[in-house]
Order: structure tokens, then C-alpha cells, then sequence
């Protein structure tokens, strides 16, 4: 990958974010490979495609580009609400590519926010705008990159330097079978996961889990069997190979 931006594409463009978005569209759609299959290039969709800037023409991934030279430490703005949780409901959100740089245009990270963990409980709401806005009632919405485990983060290029394209499909390419899952039940798995994940510990029991099982409620407040939704989410990340069953109770991460 080349790691610095051709800033000259957008020498007659005066708005900063137009020239950002320009720039930044021209080094992704020749630098950036398919993470989902082995198609080396993405390519852009037609202007103002809802909820996606990337598509690849092998495998039909989509992904969605957001620049910047500071990330954002707990939540990321994004398009229409309406639009983003309609394609997760369709099981087509794209995944989300955080791509950070310097003042100077120099790619300092680049980071995949897989799609499989695109679900509705990471999508905030906004408040509709105001009567007086040229666009008065359209709804916006956050992306809660607080609340997405780390599993779900896939690193491309790391202080300024490019991974490995074989592991990086590799990451990815584990957490493929979430796609398709429903998106209710992709929220609950992610959500088991990323609070595994806060008990820092390699090996767990089934009644660490209960004993959070009120953060399962406080997201899920209609559900009236989260004992048993945290035991089926078990069983799915076992299938996705995240951990494995140590018999009576007991867990263990695999990585």
C-alpha cells in the first residue's frame, strides 16, 4: 500500500471537508483490498449510495469510509438513522473502515469495524432537526464505537504500517457466519461477547455472566429469559470458534 495521499486530486476544491472526502475516496479505492474474500480492490458506489461508499464486485461486500486525524474515543457520527438500521435489518451494513492521517496526508491507521457487529444497539438515535433547518425532521444518527468489543475492530494498518493481508482476512473472515444471523440475534451475541471481554480473564464461569445479566436486561428490557439468551450466545461464539466449553459451568477464550 501506498501510504501517503495525493492531495493534489482536490487542488480546485475550497471546501476542507469536500477535499477530505475526495482525498481520501481516491487513496482507499486504490489502496484497499477486499477483506471478505481474495479480490484485491473495491470499488466506489454511485454518489450519495445510502449507508455505503465501497463495494466489492467479487463477493458483493460493502463498506462505509470515515476519515480523520484524531478518532473519536466513544462515538462516531453517521448518516440517516432510517437508512443505516434498515440495511442492518437486511443483513447488508456495511463495515465500517476508520482510516486515521496526519495533517500531512500520511496514513497512520486504518481500522475495519466488521459489519457482522454493525447492530442496533451501537446505533444512537438523534434528535430529529429543528423546523427551522433546511432539512427540518430528518434523523441522524451515532455509531457507538464504545460499545463494539474488540473482537469487532479488524487492523489494517497500524502506526503507519500495513498488517499482513493474510491475517487481517483472517480476523475478518471469523466473524463472516454473524451475517447471518437476524440482527436482534447478531445484538445479543456481540453484546455477550463485549462483555465477556470486561471480565479480563481467559478462562470464566456461566455465573459470571448471570451475575451481569442486568446489562442484558437494560438493553433488551422486553426479554424475559436472559439466562437462557446468555447461554445460547455461548453456543454461538463456540460455533464462531471464540471459546471453548471446559464442562460444569466453565469457559475459556481461544485468543
Amino acid at each position: 500500500m501506498e501510504l501517503t495521499c495525493d492531495v493534489s486530486i482536490a487542488s480546485h476544491y475550497k471546501s476542507s471537508p469536500q477535499r477530505a472526502r475526495v482525498i481520501s475516496e481516491s487513496w482507499f479505492s486504490q489502496n484497499v483490498y477486499c477483506l471478505a474474500c481474495e479480490s484485491n480492490r473495491v470499488t466506489r458506489t454511485a454518489p450519495n449510495t445510502r449507508a455505503m461508499d465501497f463495494l466489492c464486485q467479487t463477493c458483493g461486500h460493502r463498506y462505509e469510509l470515515k476519515t480523520f486525524t484524531k478518532r473519536p474515543p466513544r462515538s462516531l457520527v453517521d448518516g440517516a438513522y432510517a437508512a443505516l438500521i434498515a440495511r442492518i435489518s437486511a443483513s447488508t451494513a456495511p463495515t465500517l473502515c476508520l482510516l486515521g492521517r496526519n495533517e500531512s496526508w500520511q496514513i497512520q491507521s486504518l481500522v475495519a469495524i466488521h459489519s457482522g457487529f454493525i447492530t442496533p444497539w451501537v446505533i444512537e438515535r438523534r434528535p430529529p432537526l429543528s423546523q427551522s433547518a433546511r432539512r427540518a425532521g430528518w434523523v441522524g444518527c451515532n455509531i457507538r464505537l464504545d460499545r463494539i468489543p474488540t473482537d469487532g475492530e479488524i487492523a489494517i494498518i497500524s502506526d503507519g504500517v500495513c498488517l499482513p493481508k493474510s491475517d487481517v482476512r483472517s480476523r475478518f473472515r471469523r466473524f463472516l457466519p454473524l451475517e447471518n444471523l437476524p440482527a436482534d440475534q447478531r445484538g445479543w451475541t456481540t453484546l455477550t461477547l463485549s462483555i465477556i471481554r470486561t471480565l479480563g480473564k481467559q478462562r470464566f464461569e456461566l455465573a459470571d455472566l448471570y451475575a451481569r445479566d442486568y446489562r442484558f436486561a437494560e438493553t433488551y428490557p422486553e426479554n424475559r429469559h436472559v439466562r437462557a439468551k446468555i447461554r445460547q450466545q455461548l453456543q454461538v461464539l463456540r460455533n464462531l470458534g471464540v471459546l471453548a466449553f471446559e464442562g460444569g459451568g466453565q469457559y475459556r477464550l481461544l485468543n
